[in-house]
């Protein structure tokens, strides 16, 4: 017969790992992110990608991921100015790399988490990052005009990324993606209007190249024919040989010359 004393010291104990199983912790972190471990709001180490189990009971416990992947941030438009007056909705893109997880994290506002969850949720972004976009994004455009913007895109993309480069405290901008340039209608119209009459010059002028360059043409082969009257006949020929069909030629003294398909009554 079992002892009740050994009985009650087993139940005991399956009591005490019941609960020291609920109370474990498991944190799994997965590359690229690396973890934050806070015990009472006190930062306590770097947690590299991988599986860690504490047993916490007072959730005194906290954990922070930050993904150190050099990822797009997707942002809302922002509307600028150019020099030149011209105002449109202009949207970016930056590429953020998170290089020091511990001054990103403690660099935005507090998170607060659930009380009964040991996991904070998964920082991406910063709550600073689109303010000081839009920021950078007024001060660059106001420096272009608006055609220089079209002319050559590269040059908004490149001025942002160096105004945006270190300005998130633990993290860097490698680029900054101008996604979409956005144009009132009016501003759109006029646009298309000054490109149309351009296309239209430069065909007007195809044109009249087109034409000289007959008119030369023609000049240089009447001036050919008058010094050899020889290459009238043999031009003759050339064209009686590639017409087809039955021929009628009909020769006369106040003929402009020989005709050929058709049939010349004197009077």
């Amino acid at each position: 017969m079992i002892d009740p004393l050994i009985t009650l010291l087993l139940v005991v104990l399956l009591i005490v790992a019941i609960a020291i199983w609920v109370r474990r912790d498991v944190t799994v972190i997965y590359p690229p992110d690396v973890g934050l471990l806070y015990r009472d709001g006190q930062f306590v180490r770097e947690l590299e990608p991988g599986r860690y189990v504490a047993f916490d009971p007072g959730k005194r416990r906290r954990v922070v991921q930050v993904s150190r992947a050099p990822l797009p941030v997707a942002m809302a438009d922002f509307t600028v100015v150019s020099r030149d007056q011209f105002s449109f909705r202009l949207g970016t893109s930056p590429i953020m790399e998170v290089v020091d997880p511990r001054a990103f994290t403690e660099s935005q506002p507090a998170v607060q988490p659930h009380m009964y969850s040991h996991l904070m949720p998964q920082l991406t972004t910063h709550a600073a990052l689109h303010s000081l976009a839009a920021n950078a994004a007024l001060e660059v455009v106001a420096s272009y005009a608006l055609r220089d913007l079209f002319a050559d895109p590269k040059l908004l993309g490149a001025a942002l990324q160096a105004k945006l480069a270190d300005a998130i405290p633990g993290a860097r901008m490698p680029a900054v993606l101008v996604t979409s340039i956005t144009l009132p209608p009016e501003t759109r119209k006029m646009f298309t209007e000054v490109e149309r009459s351009k296309i239209n010059a430069e065909a007007s002028l195809e044109r009249a190249r087109g034409e000289q360059a007959s008119l030369r043409a023609l000049a240089n082969a009447a001036r050919l024919v008058k010094d050899n009257p020889a290459l009238a006949n043999l031009r003759f020929l050339q064209t009686l040989e590639q017409t087809p069909g039955p021929k009628t030629i009909v020769l006369g003294s106040d003929a402009v010359g020989p005709l050929v398909g058709a049939t010349r009554r004197e009077g």
